[in-house]
């Protein structure tokens, strides 16, 4: 089985479906199939809207992205039918009561589930988007999957709550536009991957599309993570792709790196988080002052 997370850079079109065409032999170039697992990035879903003469401020890509975003999952889940593969659309925004939302469909042959961003970034908060619903730890054929849309890998509790029911991946897509963003996101995988001593695979958006202010510029490089321990590489990276360009990371042999991260081990991170818990609560941390 493989797990394999793009570097996807979206592309302005002359007509509505040419987005499909590029997913269509993108797909075919890694050759993915029933036993793919594939990662497309936060906002990538906003290329189905990516044609014609549109001149829009941020909200009104918002409404856009949410016009066009039925139609890219339906294209998600033509792919799948074609391909058999099991597929981690790109997010976007989708329509929730009367604000947004940050949204992404997660479609396999066995059926499919939405996945929304738990916690909105500060420039999403000043658009009025939502935070989502916390999303389920899905049972697959690759193994139990939950999904962190960028800005939610870097806070601890909302991983480990994962990792307590059962998740042995963390998929995070992810949308920054600067080096410190990827940063940033990338060090909250490192991050899981450690703590949950499980797989965390990171999908961003690269490149430029200047006519949309919400990802005018993107940066990133696709990784697979794993706890840096026995029998794993030493930095962690199980699968990189290519550093601000399309590409993908690709990890083959999937099923012999589950659970591989608790078998034998120099730490236990999730082993011993209850200790640390009980440290914290007890724990007086009123200043001391010496002077």
């Amino acid at each position: 089985m493989r797990l394999i997370a793009a570097t996807w850079a979206p592309a302005w079109h002359d007509t509505p479906d040419l987005w499909l065409a590029r997913y269509r032999a993108a797909l075919k170039e890694i050759k993915a199939d029933r036993d793919t697992l594939v990662i497309f990035p936060e906002y990538a879903a906003l290329e189905a809207a990516f044609y014609g003469d549109v001149s829009l401020n941020a909200r009104g890509w918002m409404r856009r992205g949410a016009d066009h975003f039925a139609h890219y999952c339906d294209g998600i889940r033509a792919l799948v039918a074609e391909t058999g593969t099991t597929i981690l659309g790109g997010s976007g925004f989708a329509a929730s009561h009367d604000s947004f939302v940050n949204r992404a469909l997660f479609c396999a042959p066995e059926g499919e589930v939405f996945i929304e961003k738990h916690m909105p970034t500060p420039y999403e908060r000043a658009l009025n988007m939502a935070a989502g619903r916390p999303g389920p730890v899905i049972d697959t054929r690759f193994g139990k999957i939950a999904v962190l849309i960028c800005y939610d890998s870097e806070f601890p509790l909302l991983a480990h709550r994962y990792v307590e029911a059962g998740a042995e991946i963390l998929l995070v897509p992810s949308c920054t536009d600067t080096e410190q963003g990827a940063s940033r996101v990338e060090i909250g995988c490192r991050a899981r991957a450690l703590e949950g001593q499980c797989l965390v695979a990171m999908a961003p958006l690269v490149g430029e599309i200047k006519h949309c202010e919400v990802i005018d510029v993107n940066l990133g490089q696709a990784r697979v993570f794993c706890a840096p321990d026995v029998g794993a590489p030493d930095d962690g990276v199980l699968a990189h792709g290519p550093r601000n360009a399309p590409g993908f990371a690709i990890l083959d042999g999937l099923e012999h790196r589950l659970g591989a991260g608790r078998k034998v081990t120099h730490v236990s991170v999730p082993e011993h988080w209850p200790e640390s818990e009980s440290i914290a609560l007890t724990w007086d941390c009123a200043p001391l002052v010496l002077k």
